[in-house]
C-alpha cells in the first residue's frame, strides 16, 4: 500500500485538502523567507506530516513550482476572461475603452487591494533575486498566453492597428500596470513610515485608458495606407 501511495500522480483529482493546505502554507512561508525556508516548517504550518511534500509533490522544489503555477494559472485566467468578457458582452459595440477599462480593473484589482496580491508580489520579488523555477515558465504560463490574448483583442477593436503595434501597445499597457503593483505593495510594506505615494483604483483604471486608448489611436493606419 504504501508503495501504491508513492506513485500516485501529484494531479490525482482524488486528492483531499491537505494538497491544499500544503499549497497555502508553503507560499505564505516561501513569501515571507524565500525558498530556504524548511520543509518541516511548511508541514508543521500545513498541519500534516513531512511525507506529505514528497507524496504530492515531489519534493520541496515540485512544491515551490506549483505554487507558482496555482497561482500563475489564476491570474493568467483571470486576465484572457477579462478581455473575452469585454467583447463578448459589447458584441459590435465593444470599443476600445471598453476593452483597456476592463482588462486595466482585471488586472490590478486582484494585486493591489487582496492580501494575497501582496504576498504575491513578495513571493515573486524572492523569485527574481533567487531563482529557483524552470527557465521559460513565467513567459509559458502567463505572459504569451494574456499577451496574445490582448494582442488579439486590440487589433479587432481597432481596425487598421498592426499586430507589431498590437504587441508593442500591449507590452506597453503591462508595463504601466506592472509598475504600479509594484509602487503599491512597496510603500505597503514600509510599516509606520511616511507614504508620499497615494493610489485609487478607479482614478488610475480611467487614466490609463485615456492616455493608452490616445497611443493605440495614433498608430492606426488610414483605410488604404500602405
Amino acid at each position: 500500500m504504501p508503495s501504491q501511495i508513492l506513485q500516485r500522480s501529484p494531479d490525482d483529482p482524488r486528492q483531499g485538502p491537505v494538497r491544499e493546505r500544503l499549497l497555502d502554507a508553503a507560499e505564505r512561508l516561501f513569501a515571507a523567507k524565500g525558498f530556504q525556508v524548511g520543509v518541516r516548517e511548511i508541514t508543521l504550518e500545513a498541519g500534516c506530516n513531512v511525507a506529505g511534500v514528497n507524496y504530492y509533490f515531489g519534493g520541496k522544489e515540485g512544491l515551490y513550482r506549483q505554487v507558482f503555477r496555482r497561482r500563475l494559472a489564476a491570474l493568467r485566467e483571470r486576465r484572457i476572461a477579462s478581455v473575452r468578457r469585454s467583447l463578448d458582452e459589447a458584441g459590435e459595440a465593444a470599443t476600445l475603452e471598453l476593452l483597456l477599462r476592463t482588462f486595466t480593473a482585471g488586472f490590478l484589482e486582484p494585486l493591489v487591494e487582496e492580501s494575497t496580491g501582496r504576498m504575491w508580489m513578495e513571493l515573486v520579488s524572492r523569485e527574481l533575486l533567487d531563482p529557483h523555477l524552470p527557465p521559460g515558465m513565467f513567459r509559458d504560463e502567463i505572459v504569451d498566453p494574456v499577451r496574445d490574448a490582448l494582442v488579439g483583442a486590440l487589433c479587432q477593436v481597432s481596425p487598421g492597428l498592426a499586430r507589431q503595434d498590437a504587441e508593442l501597445a500591449s507590452h506597453s499597457l503591462i508595463g504601466q500596470l506592472s509598475h504600479i503593483v509594484l509602487l503599491t505593495n512597496y510603500f505597503a510594506r514600509e510599516e509606520g513610515a511616511r507614504k508620499p505615494f497615494r493610489f485609487e483604483l478607479p482614478q488610475f483604471v480611467a487614466h490609463t485608458v485615456r492616455f493608452s486608448a490616445a497611443g493605440i489611436r495614433a498608430l492606426v493606419r488610414p483605410a488604404g495606407s500602405p
